[in-house]
């Protein structure tokens, strides 16, 4: 009578459909951030980063600079950075039909992390730069600023990944200038009494401005997570 051994493979238990796919999208997008990194059109960000430097020294913030002076200059750097960083989301992959080794949104969000990444941490140097140089006792709260800053990103970003799903190359990303021009401009000409750039940190209406953008900052982000969606279903 024949026999049956038992087997001496081990028991593998395996992961459910979800965890299983999880995890290899997590691995996909560790696998994608090189040649992302190396694909993303840094030109525009670099040239934001060595011609902010420069307007910085030449303003005069090289020493002892004026506080009001500097704010202005921080926000300025802040919203051109934001929209230089948009131009990483022009993808050439985007409008392809046939099969791709991620999902559209996938290499979008990774450009959005890349570049905005870039542009924040470009940011923080501008202002470390400065606050170093301001008179002591200066009140200069980077957590309000980066605020500022967190809002002209995400408008600037959320206006490119929505102007990429219909047109292809840097005039897409344009968008992302104009859109983020209306906004300042829209913000900076609103009455005294609605004043949301406030000329001097931490006087006036500068704690009621600040609540303002702290509240309006999931909005923009939340327009990105619309926008970064895959254009075919």
């Amino acid at each position: 009578m024949p026999m049956t051994l038992p087997s001496t493979r081990p028991h593998v238990r395996t992961a459910p459909g979800g965890a299983r796919s999880a995890a290899s999208r997590w691995r996909v997008a560790v696998l994608l951030v090189r040649p992302l990194a190396r694909a993303i059109d840094w030109g525009p960000l670099a040239a934001v980063v060595v011609g902010g430097a420069a307007a910085l020294a030449l303003t005069g913030l090289v020493r002892q600079p004026d506080p009001g002076t500097a704010l202005v200059a921080l926000r300025i750097v802040g919203t051109l950075l934001g929209s230089a960083a948009a131009f990483a989301l022009v993808d050439p992959m985007s409008a392809d039909l046939g099969a791709a080794p991620a999902p559209r949104w996938l290499r979008q969000a990774l450009r959005c992390l890349l570049a905005g990444g870039a542009a924040v941490a470009a940011w923080l140097a501008a202002f470390a730069w400065t606050l170093s140089r301001l008179p002591d006792g200066v009140l200069f709260p980077v957590g309000d600023l980066l605020v500022e800053m967190g809002v002209c990103l995400g408008v600037a970003l959320a206006a490119g990944a929505t102007a990429v799903r219909h047109a292809r190359g840097r005039q897409a990303a344009m968008a992302s200038v104009v859109v983020q021009l209306l906004l300042v401009l829209a913000t900076v000409l609103l009455p005294d009494e609605m004043r949301l750039w406030p000329p001097t940190c931490g006087f006036g209406a500068w704690d009621e401005a600040h609540r303002f953008w702290l509240a309006m900052l999931p909005l923009p982000y939340a327009w990105l997570a619309l926008a970064l969606r895959d254009a075919r279903r």
